[in-house]
């Protein structure tokens, strides 16, 4: 994570292009001498919360558009730093994109050992549980319902339902989990 005067300094200047405002006009805009804008834009100086407000306030924004973080366009997760999110007999889930409030989604990693089971009571209402099988078998029961899926198979459904993964092959389960957050509530 990159340092917060650092941060403020990058999308200070960031907006003030867009703004196509020079450093003078901005100080005018905000009543920040133009040597205090400079030393924030090159990340010289950390500003008070007081000078902060003052950018934001001439600038027309938001203070957190000045102290937000830039998302990266791109994240690679690596199989090998991707953290284990659960880690039980016979199974271990993956966070390989934790969850994405904007997105309103995570991915995880699934791997059952055969013969292994893992149960879940249901998620929040609203919630969509989206399930790609890469490899080995799957018993899938959602309430009454059952499912066999194997290599190259996919299902969605409502997670607010409990379900059960067993795997009942000879070699490892590994299936990759998208759970979407939609508007359904709790």
């Amino acid at each position: 994570m990159e340092g917060i005067t650092s941060i403020i300094g990058t999308n200070l200047k960031k907006l003030r292009k867009q703004h196509q405002f020079t450093l003078e006009q901005l100080a005018q805009k905000t009543g920040v001498s133009t040597s205090m804008l400079c030393d924030i834009e090159h990340g010289l100086t950390n500003p008070t919360i007081t000078v902060v407000w003052k950018i934001a306030d001439g600038l027309k924004i938001s203070f957190s558009d000045l102290i937000k973080e830039e998302t990266p366009t791109v994240t690679v997760a690596r199989e090998q730093d991707v953290p284990i999110q659960l880690d039980g007999e016979g199974f271990t889930i993956y966070a390989h994109h934790p969850f994405d409030a904007d997105k309103k989604f995570e991915i995880f990693s699934k791997v059952l050992a055969p013969g292994a089971t893992f149960e879940s009571d249901g998620h929040r209402k609203g919630m969509q549980e989206y399930l790609l099988i890469s490899q080995g078998i799957l018993h899938l029961q959602l309430g009454e319902q059952a499912y066999t899926l194997k290599q190259g198979d996919s299902i969605r459904f409502a997670g607010n339902v409990k379900h059960l993964y067993h795997n009942p092959g000879e070699e490892p389960l590994r299936a990759f989990t998208m759970f979407y957050y939609g508007d359904g509530g709790e």
